[in-house]
């Protein structure tokens, strides 16, 4: 069972508290002390202090599979200890499937360069692993090949950029667009770190033009964290549905579209198999050829793609998309005139 952030470091409390045999742990006392290492880790405005239904089912999951902990805790009188005195959940070591599973997320997430924690997330068997794991680690991992990505200016502010994020700052930027002669000052208070074909951007609240705006990562020059300024939060923005209606990064405000595709049965398959967009919808099959149908921004970014696919699709609805596309493909057909 998956647990989060708060019922592990209970966990890791409860056997930091039972591994001293000197002192009789009831609830209560295991739920002071979890609220006391939660202020440690994280200091919040008020004290919040487990039930002690929580801790009961913390224990329960402690002894159980559910995280491979199988915790030997026994309840005598209302205290709680280990029965083997020895045991804690630190000396539990990770199955053949836990180091396959790891290694395989440490070899995706090392793609994604600029994040030292993706890079360094293989480390973490080194010190607490056994040398055969890490051979099977590094088995798995030899046996994963990726398509090699270039590097990318910018790749060292994206974890400052990330940290801005998460802790509210507002940061300076110097920028400079493509065509610009000289680069530019610009405040900014980050929202969203996102990836689109191997280029970062930061999106956030931008004073000077009053609206959200996107930076290009590989386009800033430097970043200066301004810790006199006061972070402004959005509450219009939601990072999980802001590009839902979207691909790729260009946001337009614009209302999605209805667009109908006619897909030759070449392709069709490829779509069906990697959809353009989430709204993707199946409407016919025939002989010769299958519609797609889409709700979805028109931008910059699916023009391309349906460019990309020109010979195997045309477009249906809007009509004013297709006479869009059809002026490049005129143009692209002259130049190899």
């Amino acid at each position: 069972m998956p647990a989060n952030l708060d019922a592990l470091l209970r966990y890791h409390t409860i056997d930091l508290c039972l591994q001293n045999r000197f002192k009789k742990w009831t609830c209560e006392d295991l739920a002071n002390a979890c609220a006391d290492y939660a202020d440690e880790v994280a200091p919040r405005d008020s004290r919040s202090i487990p039930s002690k239904r929580t801790i009961q089912q913390d224990i329960k999951v402690m002894r159980s599979a559910d995280l491979g902990y199988f915790a030997p805790i026994k309840n005598e009188s209302g205290c709680y200890y280990y029965e083997d005195e020895k045991y804690s959940i630190k000396n539990v070591t990770l199955s053949k499937l836990d180091v396959e599973n790891i290694s395989l997320a440490s070899k995706i997430l090392g793609q994604y360069k600029g994040f030292d924690f993706f890079k360094d997330l293989h480390g973490i068997f080194e010190r607490f692993e056994s040398r055969l794991q890490i051979q099977i680690a590094d088995k798995l991992q030899s046996n994963i090949a990726f398509e090699n990505s270039q590097a990318i200016n910018g790749q060292e502010f994206l974890k400052p950029l990330l940290n801005a994020i998460n802790e509210k700052l507002v940061v300076q930027i110097t920028y400079q667009k493509f065509g610009d002669i000289s680069s530019k000052i610009h405040q900014l208070h980050p929202y969203l770190l996102k990836e689109y074909q191997d280029f970062w951007y930061v999106l956030g609240w931008h004073p000077a033009s009053n609206a959200i705006k996107t930076f290009a990562v590989d386009r800033i020059e430097n970043i200066e964290i301004k810790t006199d300024k006061n972070f402004i939060e959005n509450l219009n923005f939601h990072n999980d549905t802001y590009f839902k209606d979207t691909i790729g990064i260009t946001f337009t405000g614009d209302n999605p579209e209805k667009i109908v595709l006619h897909v030759d049965n070449e392709f069709a398959p490829y779509l069906i198999a990697k959809p353009l967009h989430q709204s993707q919808q199946l409407v016919e099959t025939k002989e010769k050829h299958t519609i797609f149908k889409y709700l979805i921004v028109v931008n910059q970014e699916l023009e391309n793609i349906l460019m990309s696919h020109a010979n195997h699709i045309s477009i249906l609805t809007p009509i004013n998309l297709r006479e869009s596309l059809k002026q490049k493909l005129v143009k692209a057909l002259n130049n190899f005139s």
